[in-house]
């Protein structure tokens, strides 16, 4: 499928940790990209003391590309506030859409930087599609209790 210059998506930025969770949210803005023939870029944020590494990012590149031929692209970036993170990823890849899934850090980290997707969407411009990854990972614990009873 060839972009469309007047569709309002042309690029769809995801947020990830790389865990099962964030995963959801990947795979609803990879099917997003590929109905709208847009960019897929894939965003994983790190948090000091935590450091990156060239393998990480190739790693993220090579999910990207699975997911999305040669549309898919992947950063990693650093950052103490993981919000402004995406928020930044966003504004330089010039990106219509961000995504992010509803489930991320808990206690402690959730009460000193809040609640990421919500901040997400009130700290950009871009439209912002939260995905309802925690439902559907209960949803998944169901059906494996289910299936082992």
């Amino acid at each position: 499928m060839s972009p469309d210059k007047n569709s309002m998506v042309n690029r769809v930025l995801v947020a990830t940790d790389r865990s099962e969770t964030a995963e959801l949210a990947v795979r609803f803005a990879a099917e997003m990209a590929t109905r709208f023939g847009a960019d897929l870029v894939l965003v994983q944020v790190v948090v000091p003391p935590a450091t990156t590494s060239v393998a990480m990012t190739e790693d993220l590149v090579r999910h990207a590309r699975e997911l999305a031929g040669d549309k898919g692209f992947g950063t990693v970036v650093v950052g103490d506030d993981p919000a402004k993170a995406i928020i930044d990823a966003a504004e330089t890849e010039d990106v219509d859409v961000v995504v992010v899934g509803n489930v991320g850090m808990s206690g402690r980290k959730e009460f000193l930087l809040g609640n990421v997707p919500n901040r997400v969407s009130h700290g950009t411009s871009r439209t912002v599609v939260i995905v309802n990854t925690r439902q559907r990972v209960e949803e998944q614990a169901q059906k494996k209790r289910r299936f082992f009873r």
